[in-house]
């Protein structure tokens, strides 16, 4: 072999050589490269949706502000009700439904199975608050409403919560539900009562109140200052 013939193949080897390593640095960007960040991003974006947390924390001493915090506490502060809603579980990402709002519903006594309470008793009773989604979209609602009652001789009374938990419960247009405040009315003359006039009305995670006017007479014991008073409200959709 000459001298120039073994040149000019060393040449060829070395050009085909630099083709392959171009055409396998082209594909490591636009194959592997690409590919890894995508799954990354999704995984971020499904755990921040389906690991939504603060419905169940919210804390106070009590006013007519709803919250779905922890049951036997006191009603929650008005500050807490944004970051009480959340998420309580009962959607996903875009599947969520929106919560309702004082704005989109009515309120009234009474439910499908509620009585009327006898305030001539010394026993405890129990009175039923509807709820009614006026909204035209469907709604959530899960947690502790706040109640405030206030006495026709001036005092306000919120009511502590019970230990019942609360359940979500969506909500079509038109439809209701109702939650119970379970109540020790006061009956002999020395006892120290509250004779209700107004009850205000604070949906769960709202801050807008309904205001009701007491139909049932009587008056109830007054033990607004008891840990363990026999008059407290319980979360809505729990019978």
């Amino acid at each position: 072999m000459s001298h120039r013939t073994a040149l000019r193949r060393g040449r060829t080897v070395a050009v085909a050589g630099l083709i392959t390593a171009a055409a396998f640095g082209l594909t490591a960007c636009n194959g592997t490269g690409g590919s890894t960040a995508a799954p990354a991003a999704s995984a971020a974006a499904d755990n921040g949706s389906g690991n939504s947390t603060g419905s169940g924390n919210s804390t106070g001493s009590g006013d007519t502000t709803g919250g779905s915090g922890s049951a036997g506490a006191p009603s929650a502060k008005a500050g807490d009700g944004a970051a009480a809603a959340a998420g309580d579980g009962t959607g996903r990402g875009g599947d969520q439904v929106a919560r309702c709002t004082t704005d989109g519903m009515q309120a009234g006594w009474g439910s499908e199975g509620g009585g009327v309470p006898d305030m001539k008793t010394d026993q405890q009773q129990t009175v039923a608050v509807w709820l009614k989604n006026i909204s035209g979209s469907p709604c959530r609602i899960s947690g502790f409403p706040g109640v405030q009652i206030k006495g026709t001789e001036g005092t306000t009374w919120d009511l502590r919560r019970s230990g019942q938990a609360p359940q979500p419960k969506v909500l079509k247009p038109n439809a209701h539900t109702s939650f119970t405040i379970t109540l020790l009315p006061g009956t002999r003359a020395d006892d120290h009562k509250v004779a209700p006039g107004l009850v205000l009305i604070t949906p769960p995670n709202e801050k807008k109140h309904f205001q009701l006017q007491w139909p049932y007479g009587g008056a109830i014991l007054d033990q607004s200052g008891a840990t363990h008073p026999g008059t407290f409200v319980n979360p809505v959709n729990v019978p």
